[in-house]
């Protein structure tokens, strides 16, 4: 998922061949069903139906926005203009786990590119197949004009119209494409590696494509308006340069050029990333900017993040410098400290400039770290930032649409859509509703500390009776680790359902807390890096025993029918909980999580280090602790997980029968780490409600 899950690529496992997970005596014989399944689907299917939108697009000249909506499984796209009703531009029919996805816009609007299938996160793998069909669909680039004709232009993804708006350009694998609208599009060219990204100079004659070689990323210059055809390349250096971005008049490109830090290098050590801006007529290039070592010396961004090229000749860029993600502002001189232009101890999860390069849009926790609202400033001089939304919902994406803004909102009971903002006000093309009969809890907003005094945020959903007896609970801990969950609908889609899934759990009478645990975002730098997390010593486990804690004291808390549940690196802390604490924690439902952390080898380190970091990992590991682990687990995973390997389950099972651990489990065939189908997700929390109500509500239970 743009989940910035845990990607672990480990070789030589070796299990991939063995058979798959072992009956359990947990498992209800072919799937039937226990009392109260069929309300519960009913509210799950009805909740999972809900409209949630992503990948919202604006036209750079016209008040017209466009997105992804799924709806009972079924993904199309929809267009606004100007926050009005909205309509649908494809008609698509089923629940099969095809995406859509990288919307664009032509500057006036009329038309729109799109792809169908394929995976954003892993868009140059072979396309997934989680709907089962007899053959793999294909990841192909859409073009749907102003007729509303949809045509198929071929195989890739990252489309890109040029400014005017006459061509269409997009990568596939290593090789350049290129269509006049209207026509099919043709090769350009063809370069070692994968094209990741493509942008157009705005006199449309050059395009910056950046291409991903394995070892190192470089910045090639399609010239598209010479005579002949000509490639050249930003000279380049043993990093990865990232992000090309061509000034206002089209004769320079700015760019990222960073390095990723051997392990165990000193966060006080090192300068990992700088500023580059390359001159396209002399093809000279030159640093405009380094970041000091310390805070911000490694590079973070937010996702999609460029260098912008305001309007007073300065470039933005994030940074971190304070030890909160801010947008800066750097002469290109590249003398003097960057001029930081959004608040410091507030983190920016998105950012652009206005049409006009004069204006920052940005979101931000800016005055609470658990409220995320829209904002702007002017970028020259001190003008003070202004709030755009009340901060009655949750924003996240930002984008520009002519003269409009519009964003995505959540709130506690809508899922995330689109809404434009005009003169205070906010015009909704959608307002997603619970369906009839359904009520939520308003999650409270708690805080606590772990045992080393790490002051964290949680979220607490109880039921909604008012009666005094106690309940069984449930630490949810999230994945990433770089997430942050929030008391409302969260705009990504895999933790839309996660926070939907809390609110049933909570009806269903259990107590829920939601922790943002160490190494998670929304708190600073020195939260998200802080030290010996993951396969560094597991330092964030010390949170989840915290949240624990929190429930523990509580009175409406049923002390020995305490469970967790996540995913991803939630399901690595679910793992790490119960093998560490089955005295704590009763039960635990597992979805795609790391089980093993240890890797065989670290470049850079010596034989010695590589031992020590390798000992290192293995007792941050869940499997180092499989003597102690009694609570009985439900494990679910893809088979095609390409951010955690299925292996990581395949093993964990394979230790718990040799430990004679009762565990429950379940395999999708051809499913990714997000999974693809609603349908899916239904089945996997069913399997889930149903675990924790043998394990935690069965009648006798302690």
């Amino acid at each position: 998922m743009t989940d910035i899950s845990f990607l672990l690529r480990r070789t030589g496992l070796g299990l991939l061949g063995s058979a798959l997970l072992a009956s359990s005596a947990l498992a209800a014989p072919g799937g039937d069903a226990t009392p109260g399944d069929t309300s519960l689907q009913t509210r799950l299917s009805s909740l999972l139906a809900m409209p949630y939108a992503n990948g919202l697009a604006g036209a750079a000249q016209a008040p017209r926005i466009a997105w992804v909506e799924r709806r009972a499984g079924v993904r199309n796209i929809m267009v606004s203009d100007h926050g009005q009703a909205p309509r649908r531009l494809t008609h698509y029919t089923r629940d099969d786990g095809t995406d859509l996805w990288g919307l664009v816009l032509t500057p006036d609007g009329r038309s729109l590119a799109y792809v169908e299938g394929g995976d954003p996160e892993y868009p140059n793998d072979a396309p997934p197949n989680a709907g089962q069909a007899t053959f793999a669909g294909k990841e192909t680039v859409h073009l749907i004009g102003p007729s509303g004709h949809d045509t198929v232009m071929g195989e890739g993804h990252s489309p890109a119209f040029s400014p005017d708006g006459t061509f269409l350009a997009f990568s596939r694998g290593g090789t350049l494409m290129i269509a006049r609208t209207g026509a099919m599009p043709a090769a350009a060219f063809t370069t070692p590696g994968a094209i990741t990204g493509l942008r157009w100079s705005p006199d449309g004659r050059h395009i910056a494509v950046e291409v991903d070689r394995g070892s190192h990323g470089v910045i090639a210059l399609w010239d598209a308006g010479a005579k002949a055809s000509s490639l050249t390349f930003i000279p380049p250096a043993l990093s990865n340069d990232r992000q090309p971005v061509f000034s206002p008049d089209g004769k320079s490109v700015a760019f990222f050029r960073t390095q990723d830090p051997i392990l165990g290098t000193d966060p006080q050590k090192g300068r990992f990333w700088s500023i580059h801006v390359h001159d396209l007529a002399s093809g000279a290039e030159h640093t405009v900017w380094t970041a000091p070592a310390g805070k911000g010396s490694r590079f973070a961004a937010p996702e999609g993040s460029v260098p912008y090229w305001a309007a007073d000749g300065r470039l933005l860029f994030p940074w971190e410098g304070s030890g909160w993600m801010r947008i800066c502002a750097l002469p290109m001189t590249g003398q003097g400290a960057p001029d930081c232009l959004t608040p410091d101890g507030a983190e920016v999860s998105a950012y652009q400039l206005s049409q006009d390069g004069k204006t920052l849009l940005y979101t931000s926790n800016s005055g609470d770290l658990d409220q995320w609202r829209a904002w702007s400033r002017p970028v020259a001089g001190n003008g003070a930032a202004v709030a755009l939304t009340p901060g009655n919902d949750e924003i996240s994406t930002l984008v520009t649409a002519g003269a409009d803004i519009a964003v995505m909102a959540t709130s506690v009971t809508q899922t995330a859509h689109p809404v434009v903002l005009e003169n205070g006000h906010a015009l909704s093309p959608v307002t997603p509703a619970l369906p009839e009969g359904i009520a939520f809890v308003t999650p409270q907003d708690v805080r606590f500390h772990s045992a080393d005094g790490l002051d964290l945020h949680g979220q607490l959903f109880t039921p909604p009776d008012d009666t005094a007896r106690r309940h069984p609970a449930l630490v949810f801990v999230h994945g990433g680790p770089e997430r942050q969950m929030l008391p409302a609908f969260n705009a990504m889609g895999y933790y839309s359902n996660a926070y939907l899934m809390n609110q049933t759990l909570a009806s269903q009478g259990y107590v829920v807390l939601s922790v943002n645990y160490r190494s998670g975002s929304g708190y600073g730098e020195a939260f998200r890096n802080a030290p010996e997390t993951g396969r560094a010593g597991a330092s964030e486990y010390r949170d989840v025993q915290a949240a624990a804690a929190y429930l523990q004291a509580r009175d409406d808390v049923d002390t020995h029918r305490i469970g967790i549940w996540g995913g991803s690196w939630g399901g690595y802390l679910t793992g790490l909980a119960l093998a560490r604490n089955s005295d704590v924690f009763a039960a635990g439902v597992d979805f795609h999580g790391v089980h093993d952390m240890t890797e065989p080898d670290h470049p850079g380190l010596s034989p010695q280090q590589n031992r020590d970091a390798h000992e290192q990992e293995w007792r941050s590991s869940p499997i180092a602790d499989i003597g102690h682990w009694r609570a009985p687990v439900l494990l679910v995973h893809g088979d095609d997980d390409r951010n955690v390997e299925f292996e990581q389950s395949t093993l964990l099972a394979r230790m718990l029968t040799a430990q004679g651990v009762p565990y429950e489990d379940h395999v999708f065939p051809g499913e990714r780490h997000a999974f693809l189908r609603t349908q899916d997700w239904l089945q996997g929390y069913m399997w889930m409600t149903r675990f924790f109500a043998q394990t935690l509500l069965a009648p006798g239970k302690p």
